[in-house]
């Protein structure tokens, strides 16, 4: 990662564009664009998710300290382990606050993948703060986003910079829509129709890239919500930015029981699997400010450990070979010569 001091850095050198430049045998390059019906179908698909999309500024600056002071508050408590086991939720770079109704992604389940996520049974994680209510539920109904009585679930995902969210799509049977998030500490972004690769770690361009402002209110439903992903991006987040995430689960929405668990897993290790999804590191407001090992360049590591470890084996399998021989040769000496005398070799 010469050159490279943060992951944003990377990414943004190594984004694939639209225009693909092409090399012909006499030297020339030209650059060649998407087809056009390529080009009207991401028209199409940027005009669908606008048209489902509905943004506000409605807290002012003087809001946005407070509840951002709120949020410094909830980080705290959790790094004082004062919250129940599912309610905090730690990723490199990002971490989770369930409130409400927290909901599993699956990993430790027997079947994977989208459809098979699973709200956790009742009382796994916090209540909705107070605080929440009254700064930020009540001013959204006030302001008719949203009707008394709708919101049943709050996250707080509080991300430092660098950190990111894949493509996904809010589990539609989970959550009922719209979906209602809120941003504060910083301006940010939020990207439609991206593809992650990994290893290394590159994104597409998105389909729509939408700015997010701080204090600014995101309503997706309909094309937005549903038909496509959404994604925040590590190049989008400069600085720490915090969203509180506003939903309502659906009555038939599937919870977690023994029988979504694998069946080799005896009720003993249930709890230790919820557990070991989570990363309990703390997230560093200085991370991103610091040289990153990223997981490409772990896989360097691991590669020219293994090469090394190889040339060791395959040095250690010549010399047991030898040692070996040398066995060998000693017992002939032994039996054509007597008497017999150990030689004591030297091992470099």
């Amino acid at each position: 990662m010469a050159g490279f001091t943060d992951l944003r850095e990377k990414l943004k050198s190594m984004t694939p564009h639209r225009d693909k430049v092409f090399e012909y045998s006499n030297g020339e390059k030209r650059k060649y664009r998407e087809s056009d019906d390529d080009e009207e179908r991401r028209d199409e698909e940027a005009r669908k998710v606008k048209s489902s999309v509905k943004q506000a500024q409605i807290f002012t600056q003087e809001e946005c300290v407070c509840i951002e002071a709120k949020i410094d508050e909830v980080v705290a408590k959790a790094d004082k382990g004062l919250y129940r086991e599912h309610t905090v939720d730690r990723a490199p770079l990002r971490n989770k606050y369930f409130f409400g109704e927290g909901y599993t992604y699956g990993s430790q389940l027997e079947k994977r993948g989208p459809g098979q996520e699973r709200l956790y049974s009742r009382g796994e994680v916090d209540e909705i703060p107070d605080w929440v209510h009254e700064l930020v539920i009540d001013r959204l109904v006030t302001h008719g986003v949203i009707p008394e009585g709708f919101v049943n679930s709050a996250v707080i995902n509080d991300y430092q910079p660098g950190g990111c969210i894949v493509s996904h799509v809010d589990p539609i049977h989970i959550f009922e829509r719209p979906i209602v998030s809120v941003s504060f500490f910083s301006d940010s972004a939020l990207c439609f129709g991206c593809k992650f690769q990994f290893k290394p770690i590159r994104v597409s361009e998105p389909v729509l890239y939408l700015p997010v402002g701080r204090g600014s209110v995101t309503v997706l439903s309909g094309y937005a919500a549903d038909d496509i992903t959404h994604c925040i991006r590590p190049q989008d987040i400069k600085e720490r930015r915090a969203v509180i995430i506003l939903r309502k689960t659906r009555p038939d929405a599937p919870r977690l029981n023994s029988s979504s668990l694998s069946p080799s897993i005896h009720s003993s290790e249930r709890r230790h699997i919820l557990k070991a999804k989570r990363s309990h590191r703390k997230a560093d407001p200085d991370a991103a400010h610091r040289p990153r090992i990223l997981e490409m360049d772990k896989e360097l590591q691991r590669r020219s450990l293994s090469s090394r470890q190889r040339r060791h084996d395959g040095d250690s399998s010549e010399n047991s070979w030898r040692r070996a021989d040398e066995r060998e040769s000693g017992s002939r000496y032994t039996h054509d010569h007597a008497p017999a005398r150990r030689v004591k070799m030297r091992r470099h």
